[in-house]
């Protein structure tokens, strides 16, 4: 299965449109369907899409017969909470922080398109 096909179901199972993924990534639909086909979409857009739809970066990788669990907690957000005492540096909070309030946003959008 394609990168594009595999954004598609993700998006369509989270409620987003492929037209709300490029306007999020800062293009046309048809540039990212070309760099998605051409597979020159830059890996820091193919960061963004991972974290934004809360799937594994590694997922759109995978091979065609590899199942996603779209249940799992994705990695990214995992880290925050490892169980123990490391104290992390400011730097790596405020990246967290700034990728939580990425997906608060997102999903405030959400809310909002389903009451309306």
């Amino acid at each position: 299965m394609e990168i594009k096909d595999q954004l598609v179901e993700i998006l369509k199972k989270e409620n987003y449109t492929f037209s709300q993924l490029a306007e999020y990534l800062s293009m046309s639909e048809d540039d990212l369907t070309e760099a998605l086909n051409n597979k020159t979409l830059e890996l820091r857009s193919l960061e963004l899409i991972s974290k934004a739809l809360r799937v594994p970066l590694y997922s759109f990788f995978r091979s065609p017969d590899s199942a996603i669990n779209y249940n799992e907690q994705p990695y990214y957000i995992n880290k925050l909470w490892t169980g123990d005492d490391t104290v992390k540096n400011p730097a790596q909070l405020s990246s967290e922080i700034s990728l939580l309030k990425e997906i608060i946003v997102l999903k405030e959008e959400q809310i909002k398109k389903i009451k309306a």
